[in-house]
C-alpha cells in the first residue's frame, strides 16, 4: 500500500462522524480493559508501521509508547 492509498483511506475514515457515511472505525485495544481511539494522524501513522515495518514488534511497541490516540 502506498502513501496515497494510506491517505485515501485517512480521509474516508475521518470525513464525518455519521455512521451512515462512515460505518466504521478502528481502535487499539492493549489489553483486556486498556486501549484508546485513532485519530487521524494515529491512523496513518499506524498504517505506514504496517506496510513498512521490519521489526512490527519493536514498532508497535514504540507506537504506543508514544502516546498515540492520547
Amino acid at each position: 500500500m502506498d502513501k496515497n492509498r494510506i491517505n485515501e483511506l485517512a480521509d474516508f475514515f475521518y470525513s464525518s462522524d455519521d455512521s451512515n457515511i462512515v460505518p466504521l472505525r478502528l481502535a487499539i485495544t492493549t489489553g483486556q480493559y486498556s486501549g484508546f481511539d485513532l485519530n487521524k494522524k494515529d491512523f496513518i501513522t499506524l498504517m505506514e508501521i504496517l506496510n513498512k515495518s521490519k521489526n512490527l514488534k519493536e514498532d508497535l511497541e514504540y507506537f504506543l509508547g508514544n502516546n498515540y490516540g492520547k
